[in-house]
């Protein structure tokens, strides 16, 4: 292929051509004319000896071919490391950057480490450091880092992507909640009885799917009534009604057990590890690093103390810890 330098702005028509799959649209989010973006993909068959893309046989947008399938995954990973070129050089100082992370994950890992990350990334005293949480797992997830519209996500180990990056940030064990006196009494539930109650569970959590996974393999199944939005609403559920909830220990705060008590299940679930993954393209880009150092300091604190209080104490230094991300 016969690339000059001045061909290299095609590779991001590119890009987005492949990204969209339609030449009206992308040259919208190019902010070019439709007829420029035709001669560059002409310019681009050209190059590559391919087609690259060719008219839907439904008539609504076109199908990559083989080549342009092959060549997605990594034009996508090289523009986005240029891209990170412009936003920062190779030194970053949290007290006077201005930047905002996108930081996606389950409502668990929001419930567990998000206040901790804000209160440690905010005692750096620098405001133009802006923190964004948006609930986004599975196969989205992997899309979202593709195009660059997430930094870091928080979520079970076992929900990673294995393209990604990943560290492990804690391990917990999975235990029933219900509210103090709960008609069922305040001993451990039989396997059977835990079964016929109704229960709750946080929406998008890792759990959920491991749970259901363990009881099929004993031949039994549970009832969902409700699926909460987030970690407060499932809380306040608990504690008004005569559902229950089987949820990672650690979500139980001092505040929560004044209104829920808790219980060992009655059978065995893997535990609730909890991992931070990120794509590879950030591995040295420093604003990133700084990110990932303070989540994992926050994610020390918060599973070395016995609540969030004592994890808010330890995690609220803009330093980062000794080990590398």
């Amino acid at each position: 292929m016969d690339l000059r330098p001045t061909d290299l702005p095609l590779l991001v028509s590119l890009d987005t051509l492949l990204e969209l799959k339609n030449v009206t649209r992308a040259a919208q989010r190019l902010h070019m004319s439709q007829p420029a973006l035709s001669s560059q993909l002409a310019r681009l068959r050209v190059l590559f000896k391919d087609p690259l893309l060719t008219p839907s046989e439904t008539g609504r947008g076109m199908v990559a071919t083989p080549m342009a399938l092959a060549l997605e995954a990594p034009l996508r990973d090289a523009i986005g490391r240029l891209s990170l070129l412009g936003k920062h050089g190779n030194a970053f100082d949290p007290s006077t950057a201005e930047i905002t992370f996108r930081i996606a994950g389950s409502a668990y890992a929001f419930a567990t480490l998000a206040a901790s990350l804000v209160c440690r990334v905010h005692a750096c005293g620098n405001p133009a450091i802006g923190l964004s949480f948006v609930h986004v797992a599975g196969q989205a997830a992997l899309e979202a880092f593709e195009n660059g519209d997430i930094d870091v996500l928080l979520d079970g180990a076992h929900a990673i992507h294995p393209s990604l990056r990943m560290r492990s940030l804690s391990d917990d064990r999975y235990v029933m909640a219900q509210r103090h006196g709960h008609p069922r009494g305040s001993l451990p539930p039989a396997l059977e009885e835990y079964c016929a109650l109704q229960h709750v569970q946080l929406v998008h959590s890792p759990g959920n799917d491991v749970i259901d996974v363990e009881l099929q393999a004993l031949g039994l199944t549970r009832q969902i009534a409700v699926t909460a939005a987030n970690h407060g609403m499932l809380l306040d559920i608990l504690a008004h009604t005569d559902m229950v909830a089987t949820v990672p220990a650690c979500l139980l705060t001092a505040a929560a057990e004044a209104e829920v008590a808790h219980f060992e299940l009655p059978f065995a679930l893997p535990d609730a590890a909890l991992a931070m993954a990120w794509h590879r393209r950030s591995d040295g880009h420093s604003p990133h690093r700084w990110l990932r150092e303070c989540v994992l300091a926050v994610a020390e604190a918060t599973s070395s103390g016995p609540g969030w209080p004592a994890a808010h104490a330890h995690a609220t230094s803009c330093q980062p810890p000794a080990s590398q991300a």
